[in-house]
């Protein structure tokens, strides 16, 4: 059951998204929510990031003058009371964290407590409108052991979610996490097998109706062949889906999904939230 959402926060319009979306989910499934801002220390103490071994004289630590730490401050103060304002004034039970580290290696760990990592697909400093993902959810994504949500620019409704299903640990995971989704927010849901081996994705398939038909859900499934990408994107936009739910690694087709070359095509040629199982 969800009843713990982290929501990594910046100063991005991605950021405030996660936090409406995190908002959305938490009335909707009564969890409590936490906001973390993690201050990257690799922009104030640089040299313990840095391979030295090629450098002859050692390196003198940077000092970070007070007033830029004063602005980090402000800043985090800033992103957390907004947070903190936000939930509350929606009647939720919330708490705060600041924390010094490398980003996706605190949201990560933190996550271990928390039943779901809500997060935008870039953050503030990311520097192209088409990039992947922004360096951290990349990061994050490859690091956790909790499932993370990663959201678009702008919220949205969620009233249909489609699940990229082979069969494989993660993505029955995967399959049980959307089946509880759409059994408290009311979601249809569609599962994609996409294999060319047209008996093995049927095999899948089945696997699929024999956890989510007892439910009582509104499910559509497809066997699709061709490249995994390629036809999920299609697959996707024809269904008119409003979340993308997968397994961050697969045994088949779908193997390397999140984090391989597959992965890059996907998320560059669909806008949606993309919920990532581990």
């Amino acid at each position: 059951m969800i009843k713990a959402l982290l929501v990594p926060l910046d100063s991005s319009g991605y950021s405030r998204s996660a936090t409406q979306q995190a908002v959305r989910l938490a009335l909707s499934l009564g969890a409590r929510l936490t906001g973390l801002y993690v201050v990257d220390v690799r922009y104030l103490e640089m040299p313990p990031y840095v391979d030295y071994s090629f450098a002859v004289e050692a390196v003198t630590p940077v000092v970070v003058p007070s007033e830029i730490m004063e602005r980090f401050r402000q800043k985090s103060e800033r992103i957390l009371s907004e947070f903190r304002e936000t939930a509350k004034s929606a009647g939720l039970a919330v708490e705060t964290r600041l924390e010094e580290g490398v980003p996706s290696q605190v949201i990560a760990e933190l996550g271990r407590s928390h039943d779901l990592i809500v997060m935008g697909k870039r953050g503030e400093h990311a520097k192209w409108g088409r990039d992947l993902l922004g360096s951290t959810a990349e990061q994050v994504a490859r690091r956790s052991a909790t499932a993370v949500l990663l959201v678009e620019a702008e919220p949205r409704s969620l009233e249909k979610a489609v699940v990229l299903f082979d069969g494989s640990p993660p993505a029955n995971r995967a399959l049980k996490l959307a089946a509880e989704l759409a059994g408290t927010l009311g979601l249809k849901l569609g599962v994609l097998t996409v294999d060319d081996d047209a008996s093995r994705a049927a095999a899948v398939q089945r696997q699929a109706a024999a956890y989510l038909d007892p439910l009582g859900l509104s499910v559509d499934y497809s066997v699709r062949p061709g490249r995994a990408a390629k036809v999920a994107a299609g697959y996707v936009e024809a269904q008119v889906a409003d979340l993308v739910v997968l397994g961050m690694r697969g045994e088949s087709v779908l193997h390397s999904l999140i984090l391989g070359s597959t992965a890059e095509q996907l998320m560059r040629s669909i806008s949606l939230p993309v919920l990532l199982v581990p």
